[in-house]
């Protein structure tokens, strides 16, 4: 039976997540002939070839993409060994690896970290933005995160989620628009040129259906591939967008018009986690935003009444 070691399987990881030898080296401190024995002995230990050496590069072998998973889960779950023996001391170390979607930077994930922190200042935590709305989910179920935080939808199967919170969702138009801070219904949004996202994001996939049941077909002025862009082409006059509280919190700074939509628009921010026990760092944090999210309710009602009142 082969005997792998933990720093095998982190000097594998690196050479993956960093592209090379000589970046993993460098992010894991290692020398890299160190590091290319490292694997060597893995590969010995396992029986296979992880990686193809073509010149100084090297590029995985289809055993090597299949051993991903349970690398990543091999390290989460001495991650998480570390963790139960900190949380033995009340949290006086450990890890919590989590990813958020970037729209949800502010809030909730860094209401929630600094409020961590706080109360856990030994806790060392990584937080990763996903690069992509399906790479949330992904780092999760393969161990590269402990944590998830997003919107709702997700494509959530064979994860835990819990609700742990909610953002209205605020009309925001140029600022020469009129109306500021005026309830618009949801059926007058077709005769304003909308900027969206493509089709099969989870942003669109969440507005379309919400928007065909009111009999509402938005005229669509620009299609952009990444929400950041949003913004900043309704500032600059290119169309309207629906954006969540915090976002357009940050458009009503910026000068834009905001507006609230009749019947209110609400989407659920979920925590996420792969099923079985957490890190004490992990179960404390999900704990803690559990119990933030009535708090967050309240914030946002006294969001909605500041952005209500902003032209």
């Amino acid at each position: 039976m082969a005997t792998v070691e933990l720093r095998q399987v982190e000097y594998f990881l690196g050479v993956v997540e960093h592209g090379g030898i000589r970046r993993a080296a460098a992010a894991l401190h290692a020398a890299q002939p160190s590091l290319s024995q490292g694997i060597r002995s893995l590969e010995r230990e396992l029986g296979i070839e992880l990686f193809h050496r073509v010149g100084r590069r090297m590029v995985l072998a289809p055993a090597g993409k299949a051993f991903i998973r349970p690398a990543r889960q091999l390290r989460r779950d001495a991650v998480t060994a570390r963790s139960a023996v900190a949380g033995a001391l009340g949290l006086a170390g450990g890890r919590l690896d989590i990813v958020s979607e970037p729209a949800l930077s502010a809030d909730p994930t860094a209401a929630l970290l600094g409020r961590f922190r706080i109360e856990n200042p030994h806790v060392h935590v990584r937080l990763q933005a996903a690069a992509r709305e399906d790479s949330l989910t992904t780092l999760v179920r393969d161990g590269e995160c402990e944590l998830g935080l997003g919107y709702l939808p997700q494509p959530l199967s064979g994860l835990d989620s819990h609700i742990v919170g909610e953002h209205e969702i605020f009309l925001v138009q140029p600022s020469d628009a009129s109306d500021a801070g005026v309830p618009i219904p949801l059926e007058m949004l077709d005769e304003l040129g909308m900027i969206v996202v493509p089709k099969g994001s989870a942003q669109r996939d969440f507005f379309e259906p919400l928007l065909d049941a009111a009999g509402v077909r938005t005229r669509i002025a620009v299609q952009v591939a990444h929400r950041e862009a949003i913004l900043p082409l309704v500032l600059a006059g290119v169309g309207a967008s629906l954006l969540p509280g915090p976002r357009a919190e940050e458009a009503a700074r910026r000068k834009a018009v905001i507006r609230p939509v009749q019947p209110p628009l609400r989407r659920q921010v979920a925590l996420f986690h792969r099923p079985g026990a957490l890190s004490s760092a992990a179960g404390a944090f999900r704990e803690m935003a559990l119990d933030s999210r009535i708090t967050s309710r309240t914030r946002d009602r006294h969001r909605q009444e500041s952005l209500g009142g902003r032209g």
